[in-house]
């Protein structure tokens, strides 16, 4: 695959994605042999979505590399071959039956994106793949019947709506809701979680639009919305077009709040704004990565320090996306140190779910019984109506 330039040149990125491709010594178990494990990843890493794919990528490489450089686990390096699916759910799914088929493919780990990990889910529980770590709080991935091969560690969009919408009810007074959402299984999740929390309160959505998220349409949004008074808008939006919807409802001079979740970029929507961001409100569900004095935050930025190092063409940026990474990645490792004997997919699963809590740095990750969720962490963030440039958040809870 052919990667941004402004992110990266684009041979030499190429070769540390596809890094190790080439097949090991055929064993029992796919992607195992004595000195290493292979996993795979499908990630967004060209488009729209591509500085996301690729830190998430750079905080897996970081971890990985933490550990290789210091022997591997039980003698076995890790290794991370990846492909770029361009958050396009067909390439993702061709992605899926390509790793499926492969025997030097341990598990996969690392998705992006609600409607990739649609399509890949499917594939990879056919050929009881474990699907580690996808980057999406949507709740079909939290049904364990259905996808027993599915382990999730970030907290999950319904949790999410539900803090985000009390808040907004209960400390900000707001009894009338509208919500913008993305036009796929994304926007169509969070869609229905809003409408869940608000239920709870005893609340409708007032109204609602969505929209295409490869166009600009967003704007029209909007105008579908004006007439409904509202308080509160929810998104169920990515990065640059929350940016957009912002923008544009303070030129049209809505003072409205908007609620966002912990998928979208903060940096990047304030970065982009032209007017005010505030007020405003989002969830997240990491530490912030700005904290010095948090373990795993420090661990994290010198792990990563070293990676860039090794590796400085890697989009190797400390923020939440390869935060994330790099705690799957070590999540991945601790699991492999938890597991006796060589490794093997049935028993790597069984001991990512049902052997408690893992302690990563402080940070916890645990698994209720019958359960593949591994966290309910939320904070807030809240934002105040200043101009874009002056604004900082406010942890709120």
């Amino acid at each position: 695959m052919a990667l941004p330039g402004r992110l990266g040149r684009t041979v030499p990125l190429l070769l540390l994605l596809c890094a190790e491709a080439a097949p090991a010594a055929e064993t029992n178990e796919p992607g195992v042999t004595g000195d290493r494990v292979a996993f795979a990843q499908s990630g967004c890493f060209s488009g729209a979505c591509r500085a996301a794919g690729l830190r998430y990528h750079a905080g897996i490489r970081a971890a990985f590399h933490e550990r290789n450089t210091a022997g591997g686990v039980r003698g076995r390096t890790l290794r991370l071959k990846s492909r770029d699916d361009a958050y396009d759910p067909v390439t993702a799914a061709a992605n899926a039956e390509r790793f499926a088929a492969d025997r030097d493919v341990f598990a996969v780990i690392g998705g992006l994106g609600t409607p990739t990990a649609l399509r890949m889910a499917p594939v990879l529980r056919r050929a009881r793949v474990p699907f580690v770590g996808i980057l999406s709080g949507a709740g079909f991935l939290r049904d364990r019947a259905r996808f027993p091969n599915v382990v999730n560690l970030r907290t999950g969009y319904a949790e999410e709506a539900r803090r985000l919408v009390a808040h907004m009810h209960g400390r900000r007074g707001a009894r009338r809701f509208g919500v913008i959402y993305q036009d796929d299984a994304f926007g169509y999740s969070v869609l229905a979680n809003y409408r869940e929390a608000l239920k709870a309160l005893g609340l409708p959505v007032l109204a609602k639009a969505s929209y295409s998220w490869h166009t600009h349409t967003i704007h029209g949004t909007l105008f579908v919305l004006e007439k409904a008074d509202l308080d509160v808008v929810l998104m169920a939006a990515t990065t640059s077009n929350v940016a957009d919807a912002i923008d544009a409802a303070r030129t049209f001079g809505h003072d409205f709040a908007f609620g966002m979740l912990s998928i979208v970029d903060l940096e990047r929507i304030a970065g982009r704004l032209k007017s005010r961001f505030g007020p405003a409100v989002s969830t997240r569900v990491l530490p912030d990565v700005r904290d010095a004095g948090n373990a795993l935050v420090k661990r994290f930025r010198s792990a990563l320090a070293a990676w860039r190092a090794a590796a400085p063409e890697a989009a190797a940026i400390a923020d939440a996306w390869s935060l994330e990474g790099y705690i799957l990645g070590r999540f991945v490792i601790a699991v492999l140190e938890r597991m006796p004997g060589a490794p093997n997919r049935e028993g790597f699963l069984e001991t990512a779910l049902a052997s408690g809590p893992f302690l990563i740095d402080g940070w916890k990750i645990a698994f209720a019984d019958g359960r593949n969720a591994g966290s309910d962490y939320v904070r807030l963030v809240e934002f105040a109506p200043a101009r874009a440039g002056d604004e900082t958040g406010k942890a709120v809870d």
